[in-house]
């Protein structure tokens, strides 16, 4: 099975992601929690259980708060999205309930099954903890995703309804991280930049990766002046540069979708020029829903219940990262071009 669930498949395997918090502040080598609450987000569906053939079918009504986008205008609109239904076969292994999802992907029906505990063994109906796990019923294996989980999240099964609840961890995703930016995976990647391959993650701010940092100084050969958290002096191929992040953030977007905000501001400095890169991704929320950010709003196209094709806004976006890229190609003579950028969207 790859990477122990490294990605699961319906609805059933939604792996929700975390809350997160502010990294580093401009001017400031401290992090932050920010003293951040849990976010919970609910969703109700109705449910058909057949416990003669222990199948579960439910439906979900697909109603969504949307910034609507119509001859230049913005307004904030509940939409009716139509419904969807869904399908899983169940089975009992103890106490753990297990789903195997009757949806077909690619033409072939899912084989593995999603696992619950908590509810009272042998009976579908009750509260069921999702432990983010996989059962190979050929190999009779179970699979669990790797690392930290930093959502916890549980389904309700009752007579004609289906609850699902998710809460995400906010301070217990930030202890995760060191907020040592300039030791990050964004600043390898400038290294590696500087040095002729110009492809960047911008998310990579938020990714300790220490170990490739300092393999990276070893093998350019580069020389530190000055180095703290967020900001580092340097000699390399006869060049002498500053990295210095000014805001590096990300936060939980408010639809509860588990998709994350992010931002990222820093300046690269030489003794010809300086670079900036400028991003900002925050989905969408009323307060930035209005004709004055329309020149920063990332549109996108949905079908309504009724078949009609709606303009939405589903984000609020800065992103300078081409105009980056090119500044640093032209302030060293080592890059060669490399491979075109990544645009820094991870959910």
């Amino acid at each position: 099975m790859p990477q122990a669930l490294g990605i699961f498949r319906t609805f059933l395997t939604a792996l929700l992601s975390a809350g997160v918090v502010v990294l580093s502040s401009c001017g400031d080598d401290s992090s932050s929690n920010g003293g951040e609450e849990p976010i919970t987000s609910s969703e109700s569906r109705t449910l058909d259980v057949d416990e003669s053939n222990h199948t579960l079918t439910w439906t979900t009504q697909d109603s969504r708060d949307l910034c609507i986008h119509d001859n230049g205008s913005y307004t904030w609109e509940t939409v009716n999205l139509g419904e969807s239904t869904e399908s899983a076969r169940y089975e009992f292994h103890g106490d753990t309930l297990v789903l195997y999802s009757l949806a077909f992907v690619n033409g072939k029906q899912e084989t593995y099954g999603h696992m619950y505990t908590g509810g009272e063994a042998g009976k579908v109906y009750g509260t069921w903890k999702d432990i983010f796990c996989e059962f190979d019923p050929q190999e009779k294996k179970t699979y669990c995703a790797s690392g930290d989980i930093f959502a916890t999240r549980t389904i309700t099964l009752s007579k004609g309804k289906m609850t699902v609840d998710t809460e995400y961890d906010f301070e217990r995703y930030a202890a995760q991280k060191s907020g040592n930016l300039v030791q990050s995976q964004l600043t390898g990647d400038i290294l590696r930049a500087l040095n002729g391959t110009s492809e960047l993650y911008i998310p990579g701010a938020f990714v300790d990766d220490s170990a490739r940092f300092q393999s990276l100084i070893r093998e350019y050969k580069i020389t530190t002046s000055s180095q703290t958290k967020n900001s580092i002096q340097f000699k390399m191929n006869g060049g002498s540069y500053s990295i210095k992040y000014n805001e590096a953030e990300e936060s939980l977007a408010k639809d509860g979708s588990g998709r994350l905000n992010r931002v990222v501001k820093l300046a690269l400095s030489t003794t010809k020029a300086e670079c900036n890169l400028d991003y900002e991704r925050t989905f969408m929320e009323k307060s930035l829903c209005k004709k004055e950010n329309g020149n920063f709003l990332d549109v996108a196209k949905e079908k309504d219940a009724k078949g009609n094709t709606i303009e939405y806004a589903l984000a609020y976006l800065i992103d300078n990262q081409e105009e980056f890229e090119k500044c640093i190609k032209s302030i060293t003579p080592a890059s060669n071009g490399g491979d075109a950028g990544y645009d820094g969207e991870l959910n």
